[in-house]
Formats: structure tokens, C-alpha cells, sequence
């Protein structure tokens, strides 16, 4: 449990100074003294930490000790609706209930007593003993005392209930002659004033009701019995008296008023049950609305959480703009109903991160249909589509460059205009060969200038298994895009991080500081026009960047002994293995700092204190944990066994393999297996069907020197090609610069071309050494039958 309870407080004791007690042993996630509705403080507080771990060892460490004068007890809470707390209390139930036995005959003997006097008052009465009769069920059934003190009780009600009509009928008659008086309404009366003043107003009229109301200055009713004596009152309207011109006016009351507050005041009940009706349970839903939540939670600890109970679809956590923070409450939706009941049944209530989970029905989404209706045109129908379709990876393509864009940076780059690029004949090369061309080129400037700002081209060369949740990909942009409109555009949904735009200005990719935020300005501005053209945008693969944007180290002045370490560790490549993670860090630990005691192990190569950027000072401050690594293996392996739990600056670090290392060479590993063998054959998927074998040959030939391209037809009379083709070159490396270099994103009459090793064809030496290799193991001759001989050794009797 997260969560403790601190009883035995001294009575002044305050928020602050038990906050700053407990927080020596962790984060504090929530703090509550308690007190009583007089404001009289019960002397007992809750106490929530981040983690289990931090509130057992607060628990064992302030358990029994003193706070000022009174020894405080320090148990963990338990959770709402937990049946074990109230073991403890049989006993004390069982006292009760003693307690309650003896109350019960006190009480016989006093409902004896009472059956006595009132049998004794309605002796004579003979309503009442007509009354028994009516109610007795059978002539065999004798009178209890319950049911005597019953009967007699439903005799005085339906008695009482009579006298009460009578009052209402009287009551109605006086208030049907108080309605019928004739009432004037008196406006802009003085501030303080007085019955005797306005009765001296309307002399000699005498009326027989004045209402002045307390609340209200300037304003006064006044009723007569006739309609002649209001009229005459109504002849003294914007009449000067003491300095002041009084209005006057009718004012007739309506019996409906009375009724419609109190109808107002039930309204919003109303509507609160109506929609308790028409809402949706978990399991029709599926959502789950988390709140009470910490304020430190971030999305990767309530999935966590939740997915302990079945694979979640979304789960979304506002955060507050100006302080960076959750705002304690978020949504979570499950694949599968059935996965939301469980976890609601067995999470609400519960300890997480120091407080009470509350969890409440979700609503579900509205479809885009539902929504909208019959209303709407084609057109925004079908943006509605797009942007609900916008997050389905079947159809991304990470570099995809628009055509338009591609040909206007090929003619700023070499001073043609747009229409020769794209009408113009150069040489017999088509248009379309001219596009493909130069979206390979740009594309491959493109991959240079990513790679130099930190991102791993790795993971943009094969679908990946996992997408970050806050780096995204804008495609399709106008050539020479600026990064100010990128940033503007996007710095409207949240805090960006890094924001890179190669040289060309096709493509950006944009880095959010904060999940939440990214896939609100990802579900806005997905197909939305940006310069007349709809704007595409992904999900970039999940280790996208190299290092995290709190890593990246910050280019400022450099000194020369900045230089000549660089220069050396520029010389030295580290091995498999050597990447530490630092964890348990003092906030005030600096990379110098960590360097110096890491160093003893051995050569580093790279040293770094995580850090994020405050959003009030701008200031750079530590996020507790760091990187560490070695150019050996043997010093990393040095360095766990004997700087582990060490201490640097009063903290003990806690040291492990960095897992980011270990993916990488996984999926390095992967790459390696699944590649097919490189040969001098290439085959080439997706060909556009108006595609020739002249065009393939034109794009394939510029990377070396062609044996064969061949384009496999269909059957006669049904089409011109097949959809794929086969391009052959003299040598092993021009097949292989070909197939880096086009099998990025090149597009042939708007289809992406794909490459893969084709099989070489086995020629007569390969069959005859196959066939022979086969026929020495037996396997051609493994139908016939062989003959077994037995061995010839003498069996000796024993």
C-alpha cells in the first residue's frame, strides 16, 4: 500500500511540518489532516507516496516515534469496501449487541405501559373501538402490543389528517380574500424609508396592505380593496415628493410564480436523473473515467496499470499548460468491455501512488455519422473520414514527397523552370523518370540530414513494431517550408521539443514534450490544408531519435579541452553491452560530477545527467537518473559490480544495463536474419501498369551498368505487364547502391516502387553437385529395400 495513516498528532501540529517530516523517505503525493466540521482538528492524517517501496520504509521508520511530545502511530490504509478491517471489531460488535438486548426489554416494559393509558383514553369512544374491529384480520387473533400501539397510531394520524383539511379549507378562504386585493407597485423611493411615508404619500387614500421588501431598496407594494381607490393611486404616478419623482404602476401577482421556483429548483434533479439513465455502463462503453489521480502520473503508469486487466485502445491524460502537470484525472478505454468491468470492479477504491482511485463510467465517443446526421455536404464528410482514418499505419509512407514539390525544388536547384522538369524532353527520359530521379536524390539528402540531427534512419527502413506517442511526421509539405510556420502551426497544442526540417522543406518531424498534447495537435491537423495542400502526418516509430530530447547535450562555446575529448571519443567506438543507466541520482549531481566517479572503472566514452527544461525559469534541471558508457565491456561489467549502491553526493546509485542498448541490438540482430542474400538481381514490386521496360531502364541504369530488365508480360490479350519486373546488373556493389538508394521512397507514376533480393536461377554445375550431394546421403535410393545382416559373434550360454 501507497498510502498511510498517521494517528496520535500533536493538536498543532501543521500541513508543513508534517509534510517536510515525511518527505526524508519520498515523494509525497498527498497530504490530509483531518478535521471536524467545527474545524476541530481528529488528530490522525493520510500520508500518500509515489511508490509501495517508499511508504513501507516510511512506515517502519516513523512507526513509534515522536513527533513534539506524543508518539505517533504509522499503519499502511486499506482499501475501501475491505471486508479484513472489520475483523478486528467482532468484539466490540458483540458488546453492542449485548447493550441492544437490554434497551429491547427497557423498551417492552414502557410500550406495556403506554398500551394501559391509551386503552383507559379511548374507552368510551366508540370510533375507535369500531376502528380495532376493522382491523383486526382474525377472529382467532389476539392483540399484541405492537399491533395495539400501531392501530392507535393510524386512528390519531387519520384523525389529525381531518382537522388539518379543515385548517387548509379556512386558510383557503382567508388567502382567496387577501388575493383580492388590487395592488400598486411604488418605484424610486427613497434609500430609507418608512411605512408612515408612504401611507403620507397616498393621503387620503388609507390601503390596508403596505409590503416593503427587506432585501430590496426603493421598492414598495401596496394594495387596496377597490379598483376605484388604485386608480386613484395610479393618478399620483411621476409625482414629486421629498426630492424624489415616485413611479407608479400596477402590479398584478401571478399564481404561477410560487409554483415555477420551486419548479426551477427541481428542474436541474431532473436533468441530472435523465441523463444517470440514458448513460452508458461500463461494459457497453468500455471507458473508464480515472480521477483523484497524483498530479506527478504520467500516461505510462496508468497503462501499467490497466493493462493488467486486457489490452487498452487509448488512454488520455489532460495536462495543465502552465504547470506541466496532469490535472488528476484521465480516460482509459479497453479493447474489450469485458476487460473495463474487471478493472472497475477490482480498481475503484484502491491505493495508487499515494490516493484513492475513483472511477466512473465513460462516455463513449460519437461516431462521425451520429454526430453530424443528414447536415453536412460531401466534402466535410469526407475530411471527417480522413482525419478518423489518419492514425490506421496501412497506408504510411515516412518519406513520401508530393510530385509538385519534387519538381519545384529540381528546378530551383538547377535554375529550370517547373515546366521543363516536368514537360520538357531531356535526353528521351519521360517526365515521370525525371520526378523518380529527383525524389531519390532528395530523399537521400534528406536521410543524411536526419541522420546528423540525431535521428536513426534504422528505424524508418522497415515497419516498425512499436510508434512513439509524442514525435510525428509531416509529409506532403510545399517545397521550402520554413521551420517558423511548422512551429507556429504546431506550438498551438502543446510544448514542442525538437522540430527538424531538412534543407528541402518536404518533409519535418516534430517532437512533443507531452503525449497528450501530440495526439491532440495529430487528430486536428491530420488532411487539413497548409499551403493548398492536405497536410499528411504519422506516427514515427518509437526509437525515432537517438537519444531523448533531455539528453541531447546543449551546443554552446567549446573549450579546447572539450575539443581534444571529443576528438578522442570520436577515435574510440564503444562496444556491445556498455551502456549503463545511473538511477537514484542527486538532483544537484552535474556531468562532471558523474564523470569523475565513474571514471575509476575505466575509459568512457560518454557521461550525461538526464534534464528537462523548466517551464517557468528556462533553467535546465535533473530528472534523478543518467547514462553512463564505457568504450569496453569489461569496464561496464567492472563498474556494476563494484560502483553498485555506491554513493554519490549522500545518494546510493543504483546501476543496470541500459535496455535502450539492448533493443538496438535486437533489432540490429532481426535486420541481419531477415535480410535476404545481396546478389547482382534485383525484383521490383508495385510497377505502375503504364510503367515500361524503357522507363525501368532509364531509372536502373544510373547506378551502373545493366545486364537485363525484364518485365514479365500477362496472357495474350488481357494487359501489358504483370505489376512487377527484374533488373539484372554486371556487378554485385551497383545493385547494391541501387537498392539503398531507391528503395527508400522513389515513386514511379505515383506508385512506390519496392525492391527485394530476387533468387538466382540455378544453372547446370549447381544441379549436378546438388543431385550428387543428395545421392551420397541416400535420400534417391531411400524407397528400395535393404538387407539387414545380423552380427556373426558367437552367443555363449551362461
Amino acid at each position: 500500500m501507497s498510502r498511510l495513516i498517521v494517528k496520535n498528532l500533536p493538536q498543532k501540529i501543521t500541513e508543513e511540518k508534517l509534510r517536510s517530516t515525511f518527505s526524508s523517505k519520498g515523494i509525497i503525493t498527498d497530504l490530509q489532516l483531518k478535521y471536524t466540521k467545527d474545524g476541530n482538528f481528529r488528530g490522525f492524517a493520510f500520508v500518500g507516496y509515489k511508490t509501495n517501496e517508499e511508504a513501507e520504509l516510511a512506515r517502519k521508520y516513523f512507526n513509534g516515534t515522536y513527533i513534539g511530545a506524543a508518539k505517533i502511530d504509522v499503519q499502511a490504509c486499506t482499501d475501501l469496501g475491505d471486508a479484513s478491517k472489520h475483523s478486528k471489531k467482532k468484539k466490540e460488535l458483540s458488546k453492542v449487541n449485548a447493550e441492544n438486548e437490554k434497551e429491547s426489554k427497557k423498551m417492552d416494559k414502557t410500550k406495556k405501559k403506554t398500551v394501559k393509558s391509551l386503552l383507559e383514553k379511548y374507552k368510551d369512544d366508540p370510533k375507535f373501538q369500531e376502528f380495532l374491529s376493522v382491523h383486526k384480520r382474525n377472529n382467532g387473533e389476539t392483540w399484541t402490543n405492537d399491533s395495539i400501539l400501531e392501530v392507535a397510531n393510524l386512528y390519531v394520524e387519520q384523525k389529525g389528517d381531518k382537522e388539518k383539511d379543515e385548517d387548509k379549507e379556512d386558510s383557503k378562504k382567508i388567502t382567496k380574500n387577501v388575493n383580492t386585493f388590487f395592488n400598486v407597485k411604488l418605484t424610486n423611493l427613497p434609500y430609507k424609508f418608512k411605512k408612515k411615508q408612504v401611507k403620507a404619500f397616498l393621503d387620503p387614500l388609507k390601503p390596508p396592505s403596505i409590503r416593503v421588501p427587506p432585501k430590496i431598496h426603493g421598492i414598495a407594494y401596496v394594495g387596496f380593496k377597490t379598483e376605484k381607490e388604485r386608480n386613484q393611486a395610479l393618478n399620483k404616478h411621476k409625482s414629486l415628493w421629498e426630492g424624489h419623482q415616485i413611479f407608479v404602476s400596477v402590479y398584478e401577482k401571478k399564481e404561477s410564480e410560487s409554483i415555477t421556483a420551486v419548479d426551477n429548483k427541481n428542474l436541474k434533479w431532473k436533468e441530472q436523473e435523465e441523463s444517470m439513465e440514458s448513460a452508458e455502463t461500463v461494459g457497453e462503453s468500455g471507458r473508464i473515467f480515472a480521477r483523484n489521480l497524483s498530479y506527478s502520473v504520467s500516461e505510462e503508469d496508468l497503462r501499467q496499470l490497466f493493462s493488467n486487466y486486457g489490452p487498452l485502445t487509448e488512454v488520455n491524460l489532460p495536462i495543465d499548460r502552465l504547470t506541466r502537470r496532469s490535472k488528476g484525472f484521465a480516460f482509459v478505454t479497453y479493447m474489450m468491455p469485458e476487460h473495463a468491468v474487471k478493472a472497475f470492479a477490482e480498481l475503484d477504491g484502491t491505493s495508487f501512488q499515494g490516493r484513492l482511485l475513483h472511477l466512473i463510467p465513460g462516455k463513449m465517443k460519437e461516431d462521425i455519422d451520429s454526430a453530424q446526421g443528414d447536415d453536412g455536404n460531401f466534402k466535410k464528410k469526407k475530411v471527417q473520414k480522413e482525419k478518423s482514418t489518419a492514425g490506421s499505419a496501412h497506408n504510411w509512407n515516412s518519406l513520401f514527397l508530393g510530385s509538385s514539390a519534387v519538381a519545384d525544388v529540381m528546378s530551383e536547384k538547377y535554375n529550370v523552370d517547373k515546366s521543363e522538369v516536368v514537360l520538357g524532353d531531356s535526353g528521351g527520359k519521360s517526365a515521370a523518370v525525371r520526378l523518380a530521379l529527383g525524389e531519390t536524390q532528395i530523399v537521400q539528402e534528406t536521410k543524411k540530414y536526419l541522420e546528423q540531427e540525431g535521428i536513426s534512419l534504422e528505424a524508418f527502413d522497415k515497419p516498425p513494431v512499436k510508434r512513439s506517442k509524442s514525435v510525428i511526421v509531416a509529409k506532403n509539405l510545399p517545397a521550402n517550408t520554413s521551420g517558423t510556420e511548422i512551429r507556429e502551426m504546431f506550438a498551438k497544442f502543446g510544448v514542442l521539443g525538437r522540430v527538424v526540417i531538412p534543407p528541402a522543406g518536404i518533409t519535418a518531424v516534430i517532437e512533443f514534450s507531452d503525449p497528450g498534447e501530440a495526439r491532440s495537435a495529430f487528430t486536428n491537423l491530420a488532411y487539413t490544408r497548409f499551403h493548398g495542400t492536405p497536410l499528411y502526418l504519422e506516427w514515427a516509430p518509437e526509437n525515432a531519435f537517438v537519444l531523448p530530447n533531455s539528453e541531447v547535450p546543449v551546443k554552446g562555446p567549446v573549450s579546447e579541452k572539450e575539443s581534444e575529448e571529443e576528438k578522442n571519443e570520436d577515435l574510440d567506438t564503444p562496444e556491445k553491452d556498455t551502456t549503463l543507466f545511473v538511477k537514484n541520482l542527486n538532483f544537484e549531481t552535474t556531468d562532471d560530477g558523474l564523470r569523475n566517479h565513474f571514471s575509476k572503472c575505466g575509459q568512457l566514452i560518454s557521461a550525461s545527467v538526464a534534464t528537462k527544461k523548466c517551464s517557468k525559469t528556462g533553467s535546465r534541471l535533473s530528472m534523478g537518473f543518467g547514462f553512463v558508457t564505457y568504450s569496453s565491456k569489461s569496464s561496464a561489467d567492472k563498474a556494476l559490480k563494484e560502483l553498485q549502491h555506491s554513493r554519490l553526493d549522500t545518494h546510493a546509485v543504483e546501476l543496470k544495463r541500459s535496455n535502450r542498448a539492448l533493443e538496438d541490438n535486437k533489432m540490429s540482430a532481426k535486420k541481419t536474419t531477415k535480410d535476404g542474400k545481396p546478389s547482382t538481381k534485383i525484383l521490383v514490386r508495385n510497377v505502375a501498369f503504364q510503367a515500361t521496360r524503357q522507363e525501368l531502364t532509364e531509372i536502373f541504369k544510373t547506378y551502373g551498368e545493366l545486364t537485363a530488365v525484364r518485365l514479365p508480360s500477362k496472357m495474350s490479350g488481357t494487359g501489358t505487364h504483370r505489376g512487377f519486373a527484374f533488373v539484372e546488373f554486371a556487378s554485385k556493389s551497383d545493385a547494391k547502391k541501387a537498392k539503398s538508394e531507391l528503395s527508400g521512397s522513389t515513386h514511379l507514376y505515383g506508385r512506390r516502387l519496392v525492391l527485394e533480393w530476387a533468387e538466382q536461377e540455378e544453372t547446370i554445375d549447381s544441379l549436378r553437385k546438388r543431385t550428387a550431394e543428395l545421392y551420397d546421403a541416400g535420400s534417391l535410393s531411400a524407397s528400395k529395400r535393404k538387407k539387414f545382416e545380423m552380427p556373426t559373434a558367437k552367443v555363449e550360454d551362461e
